[in-house]
């Protein structure tokens, strides 16, 4: 998604000093961005149903998969249950630090995920990224 179009990106790890620290990352590269976290992956899903449901704006998810409650992969599944309507506003990313060639091919193999990112964020990638530099 290039940068001018994103609206938001929209965090989901049960790690709360991760979502502090990707923040403080993700805002020295998109400035103007609103970021949005969440620890609970389903107060993230709820967030994502009600909120687009009524004011859709083009997303990026940075998507934890080792959670408690729900995976990443089980967000993912309840993510494709809404409609394409609030859908079609997402680019998802897996953010995650298994090193798991398993979890690595099947981010590559879903048709959401347009890439995985491992832990620990660098500046460096987040441009490469958002900026296409």
């Amino acid at each position: 998604m290039a940068i001018d179009n994103l609206q938001r990106i929209l965090l989901i790890d049960d790690d709360a000093g991760n979502n502090t620290v990707s923040r403080i990352f993700l805002k020295r590269v998109v400035i103007e961005t609103e970021i949005v976290a969440f620890t609970d992956p389903e107060a993230g899903l709820a967030y994502i149903a009600s909120e687009y449901a009524v004011n859709p704006v083009n997303t990026i998810l940075l998507l934890d998969i080792n959670m408690p409650v729900l995976s990443g992969w089980e967000v993912l599944r309840q993510f494709e249950k809404l409609p394409e309507s609030i859908q079609k506003y997402f680019t998802v990313y897996i953010l995650a630090s298994s090193i798991n060639m398993e979890d690595k091919q099947r981010a590559a193999a879903h048709p959401r995920v347009s890439a995985y990112i491992e832990k620990p964020m660098s500046i460096g990638l987040l441009k490469a990224i958002f900026l296409n530099d």
